[in-house]
């Protein structure tokens, strides 16, 4: 039976007015809604999958693309990726625009672009860029949350050498921050490693969401206990294949609460070389600890040495496999439930984590998470770019 109302529960029970006078209606729905829309984004995957598993045929190197968000979901889906093809890379956009000498393979590839709105100039720059620089290497894969989007666009003009996947229109959050566009993304980019075992993907995304169910109330709770404590920095750490998930907590972090928090992400073993000093007596940091036997010992010693040397002001440790972390951290965050999930998927979980820490810091500094950034420094989709004309070779 379900318990008292969680931190998430009270947001969306208050009315929609009074959501979108707090300014938050949007984020607060598009994070509870991610284990229905992962439902729907499977959905789209098994009816795409027969088309895409000819389109993907013998393809033995990917170029995972996009910016901010979108980035790290090539870092979130490139560890599982790996281990199906024969090289694959998760390159920004942004940076393959600048030097697309070096980013663009010289063999034949497959470049996989991953957006929300498929809106982003430097995203669809680059699809132009590998057309004229690759032309006969390069095809074209479009994971997106917007068919209508100029991406989708794009792509769907190469005929046989472009493929559109479109994901659910829920996925399409409203709000600025990505929350349910990010996961879906994942988990349709982790597909491409499972397009000849579509069973066993289903089974994975449906143990997900259900896990994901218990995991919104009680990262929630966490979340709005977190914000009473007004942290100035928090750090996000990780190993692989982890990291990507990381990496996108720490921008929620910091997108939602407009930078006042400063937020970053460094893997495991990279974070006494140097990130380790930023942590002071009034940071958050985060650690999520993995179910590889190998790794949690690398991931143990980083939490006893936390403690012991008194660093941090609240240490959460967060694992699908809480075993032995009582005592070695402040908050210990059970992202269990996902007992048959390859470590691989669990990125989605990991984003879930900061999204909500996020939300509740947001709120916490009075600010509309929906639109947090003053004078509107961010925006949802990207503007200030402006895609000089020998960049796609007009």
């Amino acid at each position: 039976m379900r318990g008292s109302p969680t931190a998430l529960d009270m947001l969306l029970q208050r009315s929609p007015e009074d959501q979108e006078r707090k300014g938050y209606r949007h984020t607060a729905s598009e994070i509870a809604s991610q284990p229905s829309v992962w439902l729907k984004t499977l959905g789209a995957v098994q009816a795409a999958a027969p088309e895409l598993s000819t389109f993907m045929s013998g393809s033995r190197r990917l170029l995972l693309a996009g910016a901010g968000s979108s980035h790290y979901v090539g870092l979130s889906t490139l560890p599982l990726l790996a281990s199906a093809y024969g090289c694959v890379e998760a390159i920004p956009s942004t940076e393959i625009l600048m030097d697309p000498e070096s980013a663009l393979p010289r063999e034949p590839f497959v470049l996989v672009s991953f957006a929300r709105s498929g809106e982003s100039p430097e995203g669809n720059a680059i699809v132009l860029q590998a057309e004229r620089r690759r032309s006969g290497l390069v095809r074209q894969l479009a994971v997106t949350c917007n068919r209508s989007g100029g991406l989708a666009h794009i792509v769907g003009s190469l005929e046989e050498r472009g493929f559109v996947l479109a994901l659910p229109e829920e996925s399409n959050d409203k709000a600025l921050a990505m929350t349910s566009s990010f996961t879906s993304l994942c988990l349709a980019g982790a597909s491409l490693a499972y397009l000849e075992r579509q069973a066993d993907y289903a089974a994975i995304v449906e143990d997900l969401a259900r896990g994901c169910e218990g995991l919104l109330a009680r990262a929630a709770d966490l979340g709005s206990r977190l914000a009473d404590e007004e942290f100035e920095r928090a750090f996000f750490v990780a190993s692989r294949p982890l990291l990507g998930g990381a990496f996108e907590a720490r921008l929620k972090v910091q997108e939602l609460t407009a930078g006042r928090i400063i937020a970053s992400a460094e893997d495991c073993l990279g974070f006494r070389h140097g990130p380790m000093a930023a942590v002071d007596r009034g940071s958050l940091v985060v650690l999520y600890v993995s179910r590889d036997s190998t790794r949690r010992l690398y991931e143990f010693d980083l939490l006893r040495e936390l403690r012991d040397k008194g660093l941090g002001k609240r240490i959460v440790a967060a694992s699908p496999d809480v075993s032995g972390l009582e005592g070695l951290a402040d908050e210990v965050l059970d992202l269990g439930g996902v007992s048959s999930v390859p470590d691989a998927f669990l990125p989605v979980l990991v984003a879930v984590t900061g999204q909500l820490i996020g939300l509740f810091a947001s709120l916490r500094q009075d600010l509309a998470p929906d639109e947090p950034s003053p004078g509107g420094v961010i925006s949802r989709v990207v503007k200030g770019v402006r895609i000089h004309a020998e960049s796609v070779g007009k």
